[in-house]
């Protein structure tokens, strides 16, 4: 897998990620940030409330946090 431009192992098939780049008026792009998995949590608005509550994201019983997440072709019928 290429993560962080390098191929590298990774203990998942998917990874959370996101970048951002800019292109200027000679149409030249650049790459002006990423960030993945942690950091990412601002861009989760349900989290941005949770964090509110009393229980907060209660994952702490979790394997990992986001454990519950089902992407829409992992639900069973």
């Amino acid at each position: 897998m290429i993560f962080l431009y390098r191929v590298t192992q990774f203990p998942a098939d998917e990874a959370p990620g996101a970048s951002f780049f800019y292109k200027d008026d000679d149409g030249d792009i650049f790459h002006t940030y990423s960030c993945y998995g942690r950091g990412l949590d601002i861009l989760n608005g349900a989290y941005n409330y949770l964090d509110l509550v009393p229980k907060g994201r209660d994952e702490g019983d979790l394997p990992y946090t986001m454990a519950w997440l089902r992407r829409h072709d992992q639900y069973e019928d």
